[in-house]
């Protein structure tokens, strides 16, 4: 017999859909019961993704990272040639090899962080699989955000695509333009439903749990932005 403190174990699709508009239903099933599926499918999915839209940014990325070593004042003539080289002589499968990789390493040190967090911070004990899982299901947004930012990337021809606040700040490379670039739409829903995410896990107040992911957020743009060259959260 369940307990009024029970919650019916949801499906892996019901999850998976779940994460875009009751994202409550999700953690709930993952805070009662954690499977390596919850982790591994949310992943495979967003390494698919990846794989999809490879051809189509690929040879823009590839294009922008010849014009900036062309324009590097650091290289000299030998140098560019070599870096130019190295470029063309890359292995393609590289580019599929590295996303499940990626992906993995990405998430797992996410989970890892709010984990610690969640534990410090929270007063709580969990294990780790459950924050894993959930934070694997919180990076399906990433998928939203390929199929919104790829057309934009190809009509472009840029890489440049900005959906937050680098959309009205005028482009540079001072700190401030680096902080408006991880300011994006996607990475702020994203530091929301950590936040939601552990408060469900963690079994405490939500504005309590989402001031440790904003704070979380914060400290990792002021240090990428510092950085100047690490990814958006």
């Amino acid at each position: 017999m369940n307990t009024l403190n029970e919650v019916k174990e949801v499906g892996l699709l019901s999850k998976i859909i779940s994460i875009f508009w009751e994202p409550s239903k999700t953690f709930k099933s993952i805070s009662q019961k954690t499977h390596w599926w919850d982790v591994v499918i949310p992943i495979l999915l967003i390494t698919i993704v990846t794989w999809i839209t490879i051809p189509y940014i690929a040879p823009v990325s590839t294009e922008m990272a010849k014009d900036r070593i062309q324009k590097s004042e650091r290289l000299n003539e030998t140098q560019k040639e070599q870096a130019l080289e190295n470029i063309e002589n890359q292995n393609p499968v590289f580019r599929y090899v590295m996303p499940p990789i990626s992906n993995l390493i990405m998430i797992a040190v996410i989970a890892a962080v709010m984990w610690m967090a969640g534990n410090f911070f929270l007063s709580g004990e969990r294990k780790f699989l459950p924050v894993l899982g959930m934070t694997s299901y919180v990076y399906l947004i990433n998928i939203l955000a390929s199929a919104v930012k790829t057309p934009l990337i190809v009509s472009k021809n840029s890489m440049e695509v900005y959906t937050g606040l680098a959309t009205i700040i005028p482009k540079s490379d001072s700190f401030l333009f680096r902080v408006a670039m991880h300011v994006d739409i996607f990475a702020v829903w994203k530091v929301v439903l950590l936040g939601i995410g552990l408060g469900i896990l963690y079994k405490t107040k939500q504005s309590r749990s989402l001031k440790v992911s904003f704070a979380i957020w914060i400290i990792y743009i002021l240090g990428a932005s510092a950085a100047g060259g690490l990814s958006p959260f």
